[in-house]
């Protein structure tokens, strides 16, 4: 989040409006089914063919059927030859339209725009779009929207998957990015450099290779996580292909992004929640930690209190208000990015960029 260069947009734009007549409707409905049906070997439902045509003509209309189909798994040997419908895609009803803040005049002030490097999304490290969406023939201008937000956070996700070997202190796979060490893995090490702590240049070119060939992201990112970490590889492939169908078409995923992103969570808590215990060792060890680290964190807050009285409702006024009470406080205790409890290695990562 660049609160540095937050934007305030005085107009909005609708989208999702591309309104048929119901004759013209019904032809460009028959087009679409015939191509996308032929090319996924299963029906289409008529909401699905909707929706797709409040956005695109028949042409891309089509491409992006086939293209959301394939990204959520809809289509193969394994699918399931029910009818395709706008649900199964995650799609909202076809009556649905998106008001949309019109950021295209609003600039970004001068000076530096803040944010963790490594985290970034692939068009705000560049300061440009990646990708041409469909129905356009060139690039648009690159504005900072929700989705590389939502893309920001993927990249999180990712950092843990490849370099943790489970849970809690003392999981980070220093073995196997250690060059002394017997276990040293020179492809896991170059792909933690390469997406997380090589240059500015480094970072950026890795970005940009990924959305230009996102179907590497397979073998360049999700090959490298560690088996704990097995469960998530085929949410996190729904994610980047989420946000790949959102920046190739700007459409229902990249105006419902958080929508989108929030269902493959929630499916992904209940269905691993099925398989995964909390019985192994490790599991048990971190969250008896946790517990014991929340304790120690609420006793030093009782203290606060005893120490000086609160000025307002908060029980925590008196540690925003008196110099002497945060004097008083145990540093051990104290919550801070240095916080000795936290089982994130420091990261030692460039935090800005020039525009």
């Amino acid at each position: 989040m660049d609160y540095d260069h937050a934007k305030k947009a005085g107009n909005y734009d609708l989208f999702g409006t591309r309104n048929l007549s119901p004759s013209q409707l019904e032809t460009e409905r028959g087009i679409v089914r015939m191509s996308a049906e032929y090319a996924l070997k299963r029906k289409v439902e008529n909401d699905a063919l909707d929706v797709a045509l409040k956005w695109f003509d028949s042409v891309d209309a089509t491409g992006y059927i086939r293209t959301a189909a394939q990204f959520t798994g809809l289509v193969g040997e394994n699918a399931s030859q029910k009818p395709i419908c706008a649900t199964d895609l995650g799609w909202g009803p076809v009556n649905k339209t998106y008001k949309w803040p019109d950021f295209a005049k609003r600039e970004a002030g001068p000076g530096e725009r803040t944010g963790t490097l490594p985290y970034m999304a692939g068009d705000v490290i560049n300061a440009q779009s990646l990708h041409s969406p469909a129905g356009r023939t060139k690039k648009p201008k690159f504005v900072h929207e929700a989705i590389h937000d939502v893309e920001s956070l993927l990249w999180v996700l990712v950092r843990l998957c490849i370099t943790r070997k489970g849970p809690g202190i003392n999981m980070r796979r220093e073995d196997e990015l250690d060059k002394k060490s017997p276990s040293y893995n020179k492809d896991l090490r170059e792909a933690v450099v390469a997406l997380f702590e090589g240059s500015d240049e480094v970072l950026k070119k890795k970005k940009s290779s990924l959305h230009g060939d996102w179907e590497s992201f397979e073998g360049e990112v999700i090959a490298h996580f560690h088996p704990y970490f097995e469960p998530l590889k085929p949410y996190v492939r729904r994610w980047w292909t989420t946000l790949i169908l959102g920046y190739k078409y700007r459409a229902e995923e990249f105006y419902d992004i958080h929508d989108h992103i929030i269902r493959i969570l929630d499916e992904a808590i209940q269905e691993i929640g099925k398989t995964v215990s909390e019985d192994d060792e490790a599991t048990k060890a971190e969250i008896n930690r946790r517990k014991l680290h929340k304790e120690r964190l609420l006793a030093t807050f009782r203290r606060q209190e005893a120490v000086t009285p609160p000025l307002a409702s908060s029980p925590f006024s008196s540690l925003l208000s008196s110099p002497q009470s945060l004097r008083n406080t145990p540093q051990r205790h104290a919550v801070s990015q240095e916080d000795p409890e936290s089982p994130s290695e420091r990261l030692h990562v460039p935090k800005k960029f020039k525009r």
